[in-house]
């Protein structure tokens, strides 16, 4: 057991207490990468007390983590936020189930099960464990002396009297008060003063700060004690048990191979000859576009799953199988690479057509970093690394997240269906823009002098700045800071001549809205786009 008990206890309550002070009825902000970076701390102090020195590979997880954390604060588009806090988590956890035996790179699907299980029963069984055991402070009897008691049990009579005392102050001191209206008022000022009013509240802040210490002594227990006793699955015997012949295997992917050379060669008559020959078979660009980029990308992604479960469950102990299988798979890629080029010209026409939404823009995106993991899994299967699919699989997705941030998509979004006024005879929609996040205010600034928009764009955008500067917080609580919300009100504050002429008004139905000529403006709209 660990020898440094009381340090560990410290450390978990510090964890603990962190959540009250930084996210109890506060907008979530900075305060996340501030907590990540306070648990991170803990964990390198224990281990450094421990005299326990984590594995070398499980450092390259560190500024995954911080990366990730960090990003949390830097933008406000809620699926890029949310797969921000995601992913900096699922390090984190990666981090804790690996600390001391470095073996995260090589998980392959099966161990993140077993692990993440294994996690899960330890995060309650170890502390469990170290409040029940009492050992700590121990010291053998002599004659002279009673041995000395353990620290939990030397807590246990502190508590009890608390318990019994707190009732028995309760009733005389109300007796005291009915006695003597000078006390009361003294009492009645104390209590003022401590906001008894909301013992609920700080009974029920008490219990959440236990629950976070008793998990984040749990996480940094198994950490220290458990990260190095670890088997993957599959080292020794495969697993799960490759039960599929070579022959069932090449046939399986001979008839897909088939059915994608069939679509490609459609696709290279039909598709790729230009919008003549989609028009004579009674299409539109839009209705060609609409109605295929969603199942050509399920179909890529479908096709991945094929690919991996395939290998894991197929005897090859041939070199011929071997050649065989990769052939088949790296024909199988040059299709999905076809099909995924489809994709994307398919969601071309459609955002000429409609112009560029939140969900257009991730399938953009996320076509680019599927076809990058083909490409990356098959040449696992040339090289007979299979262990690393999931590797592969976690880097993908890992870039994917990170060209979401750096490409600011709601910033993205407003950019571009301002900038395809030029070449297209389309309006824009204004309310959808006022549904984007924070991220997109700099640059609705910075494209309101763009000459392509008309006199009432150019005003209901305007609305959209009067509307953001109403609704942001100027102020809001350190643990809530964003510089996606600073970078907004900088660029408001330096542009007022944009939106300050603009009333803003709250009706007797709490709507607020803009008025735009004799049309009303709603600030909360929150219309959906596919």
């Amino acid at each position: 057991m660990i020898k440094n008990r009381s340090t560990l206890w410290c450390g978990a309550l510090l964890v603990g207490w962190a959540f009250d002070i930084l996210y109890w009825s506060k907008a979530p902000g900075i305060s996340f990468a501030i907590h990540i970076l306070l648990l991170l701390g803990v964990l390198a102090y224990l281990s450094w007390k421990e005299d326990l020195k984590p594995a070398r590979s499980s450092y390259t997880l560190v500024p995954l983590i911080l990366v990730f954390s960090f990003l949390t604060f830097t933008r406000q588009e809620p699926f890029t936020r949310v797969l921000n806090h995601l992913l900096s988590l699922g390090f984190l956890v990666l981090l804790i189930l690996s600390f001391q035996s470095g073996r995260w790179f090589a998980y392959t699907l099966s161990d993140y099960i077993v692990s993440g299980l294994r996690l899960l029963l330890n995060l309650v069984n170890l502390p469990f464990k170290l409040i029940t055991s009492s050992t700590e402070g121990e010291k053998p009897a002599t004659p002279d002396r009673e041995p000395h008691p353990g620290g939990w049990k030397k807590t246990v009579p502190y508590l009890r009297g608390i318990l019994i005392a707190l009732p028995l102050i309760t009733i005389l001191a109300a007796l005291l008060a009915e006695a003597d209206p000078i006390f009361s008022n003294w009492l009645g000022d104390l209590i003022e003063l401590l906001r008894l009013e909301k013992l609920p509240e700080y009974i029920l802040r008490l219990v959440l700060i236990s629950f976070w210490t008793f998990l984040a002594a749990g996480g940094l227990l198994f950490a220290l004690l458990k990260s190095k006793e670890q088997t993957l699955v599959g080292v020794d015997q495969p697993w799960p048990p490759r039960f599929l012949g070579s022959t069932e295997t090449t046939i399986i992917l001979g008839a897909i191979n088939l059915l994608y050379f069939s679509f490609v060669t459609i696709q290279f008559k039909y598709f790729f000859g230009g919008e003549k020959n989609i028009s004579l078979d009674g299409y539109t660009y839009s209705e060609y576009a609409r109605r295929g980029f969603g199942e050509l990308l399920a179909v890529a992604i479908f096709t991945l799953f094929i690919i991996m479960v395939l290998s894991g469950i197929t005897n090859r102990e041939s070199k011929r199988s071997r050649i065989s299988f990769s052939v088949l798979t790296g024909a199988m890629t040059a299709f999905i690479g076809v099909i995924l080029i489809s994709s994307l010209q398919r969601l071309a026409l459609y955002e000429s057509a409609y112009g560029f939404s939140r969900l257009r823009t991730y399938s953009h995106l996320c076509i680019l970093w599927i076809g990058v993991l083909f490409l990356a899994i098959l040449g696992l299967e040339i090289t007979q690394k299979h262990r690393f699919f999931t590797l592969a699989s976690l880097a993908a997705a890992a870039g994917f997240l990170l060209t979401m941030n750096l490409v600011n998509v709601d910033g993205l979004i407003a950019r571009r269906n301002i900038q395809r006024l030029k070449v297209e005879k389309a309006a824009l929609d204004t309310g959808y823009l006022n549904t984007l996040s924070d991220d997109a205010i700099p640059v609705l600034v910075s494209e309101l002098d763009n000459p392509y928009l008309s006199g009432v764009e150019k005003d209901e955008i305007g609305a959209v700045l009067a509307c953001r500067a109403f609704t942001l917080e100027k102020d809001p609580k350190w643990q809530s800071f964003t510089l996606s919300v600073y970078r907004a009100w900088k660029a408001l504050e330096e542009n007022p001549g944009l939106w300050e002429d603009l009333e803003v008004v709250e009706d007797e139905y709490w709507n607020i809205y803009v008025e735009v000529g004799e049309e009303k403006f709603y600030c909360d709209n929150q219309g959906w786009m596919d």
